[in-house]
């Protein structure tokens, strides 16, 4: 090996090292190598073709961020992972797609085993990267998953997005006025109830509190108010609930394991009698409750929502 191909070697494998291993014939070629030397390494195992003119470098580790990109680079210019690959590739509350969804020009056309090809017009705001991968943005992916997912799975995808702000909320209020002026699109009023939950005036502080106002209200109860002040007797505000009802004086407690963990398990207690002396009943919940088919906090809901609420004891 002379001394250009060893620094074209080297040159190649330092561009791979930023591509989850993976290089390019065109790359490999500017970089000095010839289509020749390229085919030599792919016959003694050094390179290994993983698609349309797209190599892995050996040693490399499998990955799906690997796959994903590998489907963008041999696809045409342009192309972009999307729909629910796009959402993994964003660390949104989504599984890894088993084929990788890439979105190319209309006039494009591409045929790669394991990838399920979309075509549509990709506007500069609608690209983006997520970890290294060419990928649609955060509001495209979540226009094109509205599309293929029921308006459950939608609503992690929008609780995901917001609540780790992957989406900003400034950005998820514009966001929400431009799915106005797009009536047509398919279960674009699914995406304008999921992004509601979260431009209001008070957020929900985490997605399975939002889950959670969400079933309470599934179960035919008034919608709860997000962060209900408790004030003491001279009116100051001692503690907030995470939901409530303020006019019945019974709220909802979600204990988080970030928040609620055995360390705070003294202090919440504490706090908790504190709020039952000033006439509240407060209820918890955790992501048991959340459960399809559980019905513990259904039952004490409707126990507590029955009974008469006690007045302050301020003791």
């Amino acid at each position: 090996m002379n001394g250009k191909t060893t620094s074209s070697e080297q040159a190649a494998a330092a561009l791979a090292a930023g591509q989850h291993g993976l290089i390019t014939l065109t790359q490999a070629v500017a970089l000095g190598l010839s289509a020749r030397q390229v085919e030599a390494r792919s016959r003694s195992g050094r390179w290994t073709r993983v698609g349309r003119g797209v190599y892995r470098l050996a040693g490399v580790p499998v990955t799906w961020q690997q796959r994903m990109l590998a489907a963008c680079l041999g696809g045409p210019h342009g192309a972009a992972t999307s729909y629910l690959s796009a959402a993994a590739l964003a660390n949104l509350d989504t599984a890894v797609p088993p084929s990788t969804d890439l979105t190319v020009d209309r006039d494009q056309s591409v045929r790669t085993p394991g990838v399920i090809v979309h075509r549509g017009v990709l506007a500069a705001a609608d690209r983006t990267t997520f970890q290294g991968v060419p990928a649609t943005s955060v509001p495209r992916t979540l226009v094109d998953c509205a599309g293929v997912v029921g308006p459950r799975r939608l609503q992690r995808l929008v609780d995901s997005a917001l609540h780790r702000r992957i989406l900003e909320i400034g950005q998820a209020r514009v966001f929400r006025k431009e799915l106005d002026l797009a009536p047509g699109r398919r279960r674009v009023g699914a995406l304008r109830t999921a992004l509601d939950e979260w431009i209001g005036p008070i957020a929900p502080g985490s997605p399975p509190e939002a889950r959670l106002r969400r079933q309470v209200a599934g179960w035919g109860f008034p919608v709860p108010q997000r962060q209900v002040p408790i004030v003491d007797e001279w009116g100051q505000v001692v503690a907030r609930s995470d939901l409530g009802w303020p006019e019945r004086r019974l709220g909802i407690e979600y204990d988080s394991a970030e928040f609620h963990g055995p360390s705070q398990w003294a202090a919440d207690e504490v706090r908790h009698q504190k709020i039952e002396r000033l006439g509240w009943r407060l209820l918890r919940a955790d992501r048991l409750d959340l459960r399809p088919g559980e019905g513990v906090l259904r039952s004490a809901l409707e126990a507590a929502w029955r009974s008469e609420v006690g007045a302050p004891t301020h003791r």
